[in-house]
């Protein structure tokens, strides 16, 4: 019975290592399919080479982060393929194990057959039942013939079944050394692929490098109008938080405005705002459809051009035409106005208890102001740039206070 035992344990786990081998390599596969997916849909968002500075700049910062994408995604390829060299070694061992077991069990299995073909004849079995002292011990003996002739049965089940868990290990050995082929193949067309794009941006940047003058002055000016706007959401929050202390104070007269919070909230608020701090770094991306992030947050240097050089209060999202802006959590729209300098391209404001996040270059609005939004509501058409881009600046704030929209957004 023990011997029984044994085999099952021995089984039952090779059965269970074979489970997580391949979910292992299932997993691996299921992440690698989420990131080719996300590298076809925002290559679709790379424009063609423009002849105009705005047009060769946003390509440039485009195809950049694009090759920052494709050699992750390279980097990615590597780490699985050392990891299912990892799992054909492991596998391997498994084989040997099984393997060694199963000739031990083989070889015992046959001695015994041995034996009991000399001593399993119906004289001997006869003669053994009749030497019996008594009637109980002839029943005893009865008993021990039939559960052994069904041990030697059970025997030979396993040895089958050890057999066939043997035949699933070789398979999986072959499926998984098929699975690194396909995994190097592949690596290879993505490595092309991105010394592709890498001798594209060199192209471009050496076009650009001829035109740092032009380009610094573009900048400058983009800067300035940049700085403006965000003039502009300073003074409504300002006047916004002024308009609350007011009304704080009128209230309860013997507070003096020296106590009083920047933003008094009432329950709901509170609510709210806890809700929106618990889910940092869950956030919707603020734009349908694919995207790609062109422009990050805080300082961002053109690369390959020296001392060029643009400061982001918030990120620039790129998406395809006829994408939309949707608000990232629910809230109220607190503020719209039109871009100074561009007719038609609005910014959103919306509240979220203290934090607000702000949609840039929008068009065919469906909010207006004191309009309630719920997570993911269309606010309208992100239209196109100077550069005939969908491109959406998006910001977000802790009243006055400017956040990384990057630590908050599950870009």
């Amino acid at each position: 019975m023990k011997y029984i035992l044994s085999f099952l344990i021995i089984l039952c786990t090779c059965h269970s290592i074979y489970g997580q081998t391949n979910a292992k390599v299932k997993e691996m596969e299921s992440e690698r399919l989420r990131i080719e997916q996300q590298i076809a849909e925002s290559s679709k968002l790379l424009s063609s080479t423009q002849k105009d500075v705005d047009g060769q700049l946003a390509q440039l910062s485009a195809l950049s982060e694009q090759i920052k994408k494709q050699k992750q995604y390279v980097g990615r390829l590597a780490a699985d393929v050392k990891a299912v060299d990892r799992e054909i070694r492991s596998i391997g061992d498994q084989l040997v194990t099984l393997q060694a077991e199963l000739e031990r069990r083989r070889n015992h299995y046959a001695h015994a057959l041995q034996l009991m073909s000399r001593k399993n004849t119906f004289e001997n079995r006869l003669m053994f039942l009749l030497s019996a002292e008594s009637f109980s011990q002839m029943v005893r003996r009865m008993r021990y013939l039939r559960e052994y002739s069904n041990f030697q049965q059970a025997q030979g089940e396993l040895l089958m079944a050890q057999q066939k868990e043997l035949d699933a290990k070789r398979a999986e050995l072959e499926s998984t050394r098929q699975a690194k082929r396909n995994l190097l193949v592949k690596q290879i067309e993505q490595q092309q692929l991105l010394d592709k794009q890498q001798a594209e941006q060199q192209k471009l940047l050496s076009g650009l490098k001829k035109k740092q003058k032009e380009i610094r002055s573009r900048i400058a000016q983009q800067q300035r109008e940049r700085d403006k706007l965000n003039e502009q959401i300073n003074r409504i929050i300002e006047e916004e938080l002024a308009a609350q202390k007011k009304k704080d104070s009128a209230d309860d007269t013997k507070k003096s405005d020296s106590t009083m919070p920047a933003y008094k909230e009432n329950a709901a608020d509170k609510k709210l705002t806890g809700s929106f701090q618990s889910n940092k770094g869950k956030f919707p991306v603020p734009i349908t459809g694919p995207y790609l992030v062109t422009s990050h947050y805080g300082i961002n240097y053109v690369a390959g051009l020296n001392n060029v050089k643009i400061n982001n209060h918030g990120v620039d999202v790129r998406g395809l035409e006829n994408c939309y802006a949707r608000a990232i959590f629910e809230g109220t729209v607190s503020a719209i106005f039109e871009h100074p300098q561009i007719q038609g391209s609005y910014i959103v404001m919306i509240r979220h208890g203290q934090y607000i996040s702000a949609y840039f270059n929008l068009a065919a609005l469906r909010v207006k102001k004191g309009d309630k939004v719920k997570t993911g509501e269309q606010l309208g058409l992100v239209r196109p740039d100077l550069s005939g881009l969908y491109t959406m600046q998006f910001q977000l704030r802790k009243d006055t206070e400017r956040l990384n929209p990057e630590q908050w957004i599950a870009f």
